[in-house]
Formats: structure tokens, sequence, C-alpha cells
């Protein structure tokens, strides 16, 4: 934790917890990409946004900030403890989106799964 943030000044650490804010952060940092869902990583510091078209971005939070960039899929990797995205970019270097698989990145701007009807059990006594 920052010294400001333990002294009660400024604003407080920003984090991404949910989809929404995700989109919200990358719509902030990268005017102009209009993403639809995002992975998060578990620690809510980094999230990977997908837009209409296929392209990715990059949302990182650092301290009350976001910042934004566009990545690559050959970018992605899976490690043991998540999903690395080597950005090639020294303000960002390596993110990584924490106890992410690669099920979680495949899974990123499909649509649900239809839910199914709840299946109704009929007792149908024998017969007599």
């Amino acid at each position: 934790m920052r010294l400001a943030a333990l002294l009660g000044l400024g604003r407080p650490e920003r984090l991404i917890h949910t989809i929404d804010e995700a989109i919200e952060a990358v719509a902030e940092a990268m005017p102009g990409f209009v993403a639809f869902d995002a992975a998060i990583g578990d620690d809510g510091r980094a999230a990977l946004t997908i837009d209409a078209t296929g392209r990715l971005g990059l949302v990182v939070a650092r301290g009350a900030r976001v910042r934004g960039r566009e990545v690559q899929w050959p970018m992605l990797r899976q490690i043991d403890g998540g999903i690395v995205i080597e950005t090639r970019d020294r303000r960002f270097g390596a993110v990584v989106l924490n106890r992410l698989t690669a099920v979680d990145i495949r899974r990123l701007g499909m649509p649900p799964l239809p839910q199914r009807e709840p299946a109704e059990i009929v007792y149908e006594p024998a017969a007599a």
C-alpha cells in the first residue's frame, strides 16, 4: 500500500472487479475502443477486453488511474499462475492476469450458453 493511501490522502486505489468496470476503464484509457466483454485478473489490477471486431484491449489499474493498450493474440501466454501478456512496452511490461486459464481467454467474447428449462420429473404409478 502506498504512503498516501495509508495517510488517507488522495484518491483510493482503483481496482477492476466486474466486466462493466473493465469496459468503462478501457473506454476511459483508450478512447474509441468499444469493448463488450472482459476477462479480469483475480487481484483486480488488470483486465483483457475485446471489441466486436476481435481486437484486444489491455487495461491496467495503477493507483487511482488506469492505462490501456491494444494487444495482439500472440502476446498472450499461459503460465502456472494465470495468463501473462507480454506487451513489449516499457510502461506496461509483462502483465499477469492472475488465476485465469486458456479456457477463460477462449470464452472471451462468446455469447453465454443458452439456459435449459429445468426437467420436470413425472411420477407414473405402475399399472395394476
